[in-house]
């Protein structure tokens, strides 16, 4: 029934945050951490032009308005946690009656998909969780880096690349005129 709405970090940042400070939200709010829900679309903040994200976050709370009473409290809460995320941090309340909110839970499932039910096989992730493909991509970041061979076969980020501002079919013409030749 509380959305967080946070607009200028990373989904991902939020998805980490969230799983971190739901239940203290849910402290502050003196409310059940079941009624706290986060929103992180996929959106930037600018100003005058110039991207701000994580540079800017702007926090909306949208919350029903016996939670005003505590507003001051978890705006602090807010501000203070998101700073480590953030340089400026914004917090805005949207409330509503309680009155004006209308839900439909599906007794035949669990109200929240958790950790358990998520599937290990890489088509569910939690936020936070490494990709399988990736999984080892620094050990040979760093071995790439410690070979001082200067005919070593690895591909050091450092390198620049070269582009081809050839023609890449020059003489493809030919060859395979030359390959239908041999085959015959």
């Amino acid at each position: 029934m509380i959305t967080i709405q946070i607009l200028g970090l990373d989904q991902f940042v939020v998805g980490r945050y969230s799983r971190e400070n739901s239940g203290n939200i849910a402290q502050v709010f003196e409310c059940d951490e079941a009624d706290v829900s986060f929103y992180a679309p996929y959106a930037m903040m600018f100003h005058n032009g110039v991207e701000q994200t994580s540079w800017n976050t702007l926090v909306i709370v949208l919350a029903p308005k016996k939670y005003q009473a505590v507003e001051k409290s978890v705006a602090d809460f807010l501000t203070k946690s998101l700073s480590y995320f953030s340089i400026n941090v914004e917090v805005v309340f949207n409330y509503f009656d309680e009155g004006s909110h209308y839900q439909y839970v599906n007794s035949e499932y669990p109200r929240f998909i958790t950790s358990e039910e998520i599937r290990d096989d890489g088509a569910s992730m939690q936020f936070g969780d490494e990709p399988e493909f990736m999984e080892g991509e620094e050990d040979l970041a760093e071995e790439a880096d410690r070979c001082d061979d200067p005919d070593c076969d690895h591909h050091h980020h450092e390198e620049e690349t070269d582009i081809y501002l050839g023609d890449a079919f020059e003489g493809f013409d030919e060859r395979y005129e030359e390959s239908r030749k041999n085959k015959n």
